[in-house]
């Protein structure tokens, strides 16, 4: 049997269900001896692929990651395409200025230099372990990182002029997080996909915040499950935000179904 094969063999019998592409990255990743067999037990113990290869794909881009950041979801893939459709500057041949909110390791942010390279690409980051990596990313793809919570840590200047905010904020009610696929609930912390009670406690604090940060013709693209669309609509409305479901998040996740949304500066004195 073929080194291969035993790799292979080893990661299906460990509950892995896509062992044969696991094995080919794990092998590309790390030559033969202590350090690939080091890293076969990890993965075989359940820790996420992405922490034992330190990357992850997303979006046609690579991002270096490792242990506690979250991982970039396929799903999340259908921000960055909804971004591409709805976004606009000011003025034609402007390019725009875009930031990804409560960022991670910044694979938004990551996604949106890989496809717009002239664009002046932001990102924000509350939580330490994941600061390095958007930092690391940032430097290879070409984004400033901001440390601070949502909005907070942006320079003034930037008020008024986001022309885009792209968010993948944790929407999961907190009594579902038990229900995630286990790679990702024993590994990522628990604030980067708990989203309180009914899953929208960060898109308040977001909606709440962002009018003074959106240009004229701004957006706001985030994602939620589809059955907190309704929900998620009644908070936008109230901060003076117009919404409109995008488009359905299909990444391949079995586990739960969600869509994009896209939020524009509305009439606020109809929510006065």
């Amino acid at each position: 049997m073929s080194d291969h094969a035993v790799l292979t063999a080893r990661l299906r019998a460990a509950g892995c269900v896509f062992a044969e592409r696991e094995a080919v990255l794990i092998a590309a990743t790390f030559a033969a001896g202590p350090t690939r067999e080091r890293a076969v037990r990890r993965r075989a113990g359940g820790e996420p692929l992405e922490y034992v290869v330190g990357a992850a794909e997303f979006a046609g881009v690579t991002v270096a990651i490792g242990p506690p950041a979250f991982i970039p979801r396929a799903r999340a893939t259908a921000i960055v395409d909804t971004a591409d459709r709805v976004a606009s500057g000011p003025s034609p041949g402007r390019a725009l200025t875009a930031l990804d909110l409560g960022c991670g390791t910044g694979a938004l942010a990551a996604a949106l230099c890989r496809r717009h390279p002239d664009w002046t690409v932001h990102a924000s980051e509350s939580d330490p372990d994941a600061v390095p990596w958007a930092e690391r990313n940032g430097a290879e793809f070409r984004f400033t990182v901001h440390a601070g919570p949502w909005f907070e840590p942006l320079p003034r200047e930037l008020q008024g002029g986001l022309d885009l905010v792209v968010a993948h904020l944790p929407y999961v009610p907190s009594d579902q997080v038990a229900l995630l696929p286990r790679d990702f609930r024993d590994h990522e912390p628990r604030h980067t996909v708990d989203g309180g009670p009914d899953g929208l406690d960060p898109l308040r604090a977001v909606c709440a915040a962002c009018l003074p940060w959106l240009s004229s013709t701004g957006v706001l693209v985030t994602q939620v499950g589809w059955d907190q669309v309704d929900p998620a609509t009644s908070i936008a409305t109230a901060a003076g935000l117009a919404i409109e479901p995008a488009v359905a998040a299909d990444g391949g996740d079995a586990d739960e179904d969600a869509v994009v949304l896209v939020l524009r500066p509305g009439d606020v004195s109809k929510t006065a």
